[in-house]
């Protein structure tokens, strides 16, 4: 059902995708099978496809990531857990993640990322199926040490994604395949927190943790069968889908190259230094930064608020724990789309429409974070949380999609390095909302910071922000 309402709405997403569908089911694949955008006109492009097995990808990654959040609470309930512990637990996986992004990203670039990622995806999920048994040899210690496993073999994911849909879609497609690929975070949110404890109230937070890591392994066998580095090495791409990717991706042939472990001279000249030297590239930092902080804050830290603040244990509070996901996916399925569309009809361009994006999706949430405390009751709580995760639902089309503006022959190196940036705020987010959680014994401050970083993020991106490569002349002047 996902792949069809995706299908529609990538042929809704721009003018000249909507030419390319048929008008009349009497349509002939031979006489007109293929549109200008190399598609054919019934059933689905290669690009599509490979997408969507990225948007899978996304699902079990969250759902592994998001699972702790809830089940933390069980855990604790079984070993003696102080606040300074749950935090140090909720950012372990992050701590382990910072590490290994931009060495993925570099090794992507040069290799290419489907292989990344089926390492990647496998032995996070043997991390978590070994994390019951590290529990019971060595308590917290060893759950800890074992989200930081997991951490550093899920680091790569990120910018090998972002390096693998580099070679597969032109410019006009980014922001939606990004909103694509935020819909599986979503889902995969989704996914977990409701069904992690449900199944920890049942069979234990063990039975939880195993589910979702063998789920994970049978996935990376399933995505090194199906998945496809590029068009030139996939078997149902067609040769009108490669010619006209051929001539709209940028730098087709240096990627290609990359692709098969050689480098030209101009990708050698660009280091990891060149990745942090320009502003445009700080501005998609800043406001990655600033997401990350918000978003985990709240799926960390929701189950616990509930908990303190109106008595309510996950298995209670499912629905308010899901709600702000459904919100979410809705958004990034169907509102986004239509923004886009709207706004492209205005004749807004690529910066115009991810500075409106980005600027929306921090301005809101920012008042919405400062008056979550405020609320007198769960239902009202949960409409304000389901609010903020709505507009936060925007930036797959804003500063996310501009990953893969930046650069036309780095994007594995600059998407490492920003999501490094930002796994940093989902290290120090967890004990930072401890800490001040046990000095002023209320959680406004942590919301008032969450508040600030939003709106400090979305100044910054609107004004700094720009969609030329700087591998071009013009994006050489920052």
């Amino acid at each position: 059902v996902l792949f069809k309402v995706w299908g529609g709405l990538l042929a809704s997403s721009s003018p000249s995708l909507a030419r390319c569908l048929p008008r009349s089911h009497s349509m002939s694949v031979d006489s007109a099978a293929l549109c200008s955008s190399g598609r054919p006109a019934k059933g689905f492009a290669a690009r599509d496809r490979v997408v969507f097995f990225i948007f899978l990808c996304r699902v079990v990654q969250t759902a592994m990531r998001m699972a702790m959040g809830t089940l933390v609470v069980y855990l604790c309930e079984e070993y003696t857990c102080t606040d300074t512990a749950r935090g140090w637990i909720l950012s372990a996986h992050a701590v382990g993640y910072s590490t290994t992004q931009i060495l993925g990203g570099q090794v992507a670039d040069r290799y290419g990322g489907k292989a990344i990622i089926t390492y990647a995806v496998a032995l996070s999920g043997a991390a978590l199926v070994a994390t019951p048994a590290a529990a019971a040899s060595f308590g917290l210690l060893g759950v800890g040490v074992m989200q930081v496993v997991m951490g550093v073999a899920m680091g790569p994911l990120f910018p090998a994604s972002i390096q693998l849909l580099a070679r597969w879609l032109p410019a006009n497609e980014r922001a939606l395949a990004s909103t694509a690929l935020d819909t599986g975070i979503t889902a995969g949110s989704l996914i977990a927190v409701p069904l992690s404890g449900a199944v920890a109230l049942r069979l234990g937070w063990r039975v939880a943790l195993l589910g979702f890591g063998l789920a994970a392994v049978v996935f990376a066998g399933v995505w090194q069968r199906f998945a496809s580095e590029d068009p030139t090495q996939c078997r149902y791409c067609s040769e009108e889908e490669r010619k006209f990717l051929d001539s709209v991706v940028p730098r087709r042939a240096a990627a290609t190259a990359a692709g098969s472990g050689t480098t030209t001279a101009s990708e050698g000249i660009f280091g990891m230094l060149e990745g942090l030297m320009y502003r445009r590239l700080w501005a998609i930092y800043c406001a990655h930064f600033a997401f990350n902080f918000a978003m985990y804050f709240v799926t960390s830290w929701s189950a616990s608020y509930y908990l303190d603040t109106f008595g309510l244990r996950p298995d209670e509070a499912s629905l308010h724990l899901a709600m702000p996901h459904v919100v979410n996916i809705t958004v990034n399925v169907l509102v986004s789309p239509a923004l886009n569309r709207f706004l492209r009809s205005r004749g807004c361009g690529d910066l115009t429409c991810r500075r409106i994006f980005t600027g929306l999706g921090f301005a809101v949430p920012a008042g919405l974070f400062r008056l979550i405390p405020l609320c007198p009751d769960a239902y009202t709580t949960t409409a304000f949380f389901s609010l903020t995760f709505g507009f936060m639902a925007l930036h797959p089309s804003g500063f996310k999609a501009n990953y893969m503006d930046v650069t036309t022959t780095r994007g594995g190196l600059v998407s490492g390095i920003g999501n490094t940036i930002a796994s940093i705020a989902s290290s120090i987010g967890p004990p930072a909302v401890a800490y001040l959680r046990q000095t002023a014994e209320s959680w406004q401050p942590s919301f008032s910071l969450v508040s600030f970083l939003c709106l400090a993020a979305g100044l910054v991106y609107c004004t700094t922000s720009s969609v030329t490569p700087i591998e071009s002349a013009a994006g050489k002047d920052d």
